[in-house]
């Protein structure tokens, strides 16, 4: 009795083997389940800067972080708003802030801005530039 039970248990085992072994040869011969999944992706050769932003209608975002002191955040958020404002009407600077916010959680009395330049890195420089000269007094 015990060998007839291993016996059909092994006949069992052996025809599961089978059927992987066949679903196995399936996906390696390129079935419906290997194309989908498994690509091969084309190694990239530009830089990562160059892909980001390679085409001049493209946009680059940057992250800005401001500690400001607590007494100072009401009058810096006025400030920064007034700043924005400029930047937004004058249509020689090829930025925009997208989110600006303060921080209640981790790093209290920070500012955050997020920012859009239109063009890629040359609008960044463009616009860094164009801050440095234009500075106010």
């Amino acid at each position: 009795m015990a060998h007839a039970a291993s016996s059909s248990a092994g006949t069992g085992g052996r025809k599961l083997l089978t059927s992987l072994s066949r679903a196995t040869r399936r996906l390696s011969e390129g079935g419906w389940f290997h194309s989908p999944v498994v690509s091969q992706a084309a190694a990239r050769k530009d830089a990562h800067s160059n892909l980001l932003s390679k085409r001049e209608t493209s946009n680059l975002y940057k992250i800005q972080f401001h500690n400001v002191k607590p007494e100072c955040l009401q009058d810096y958020n006025r400030l920064e708003a007034e700043v924005q404002t400029r930047l937004h009407e004058d249509q020689d600077y090829p930025c925009e802030v997208v989110g600006s916010w303060n921080t209640w959680y981790g790093e209290q009395d920070q500012a955050v801005h997020l920012w859009r330049y239109r063009g890629g890195y040359p609008a960044l420089t463009e616009c860094l530039k164009k801050l440095n000269i234009n500075k106010v007094e």
